[in-house]
């Protein structure tokens, strides 16, 4: 279901910015306080937010990733050593009795 919804979202805002796009003609001033870009078409501004987004959802499934593999090692290490821990432990329960 969330698939569903993730879809028509994009492409409802695909759309929405082609539709802005096409029919805004208004050039935009865009300024960083050291330098100043002017006569900007609107079609940029949306292409470069757009792919900044991208970047930044990249960098964060990205360490997602990262973050499975490590957990997923550390559980590997723990099953390993369980069963290991397990046997220590009934070896000194024989022994007491």
């Amino acid at each position: 279901m969330f698939r569903l919804f993730a879809l028509f979202l994009l492409v409802t805002i695909s759309l929405l910015s082609v539709v802005i796009v096409y029919y805004n003609k208004i050039p935009y001033l865009v300024d960083f306080h050291l330098i100043q870009f002017s006569d900007i078409p609107m079609g940029i501004t949306l292409f470069i937010a757009m792919l900044l987004g991208i970047f930044i959802s990249a960098f964060f499934l990205i360490g997602l990733v990262f973050n499975a593999k490590k957990n997923t090692g550390c559980l590997k290490k723990t099953m390993i050593l369980l069963p290991k821990r397990f046997k220590i432990l009934d070896e000194c329960q024989y022994k007491i009795n």
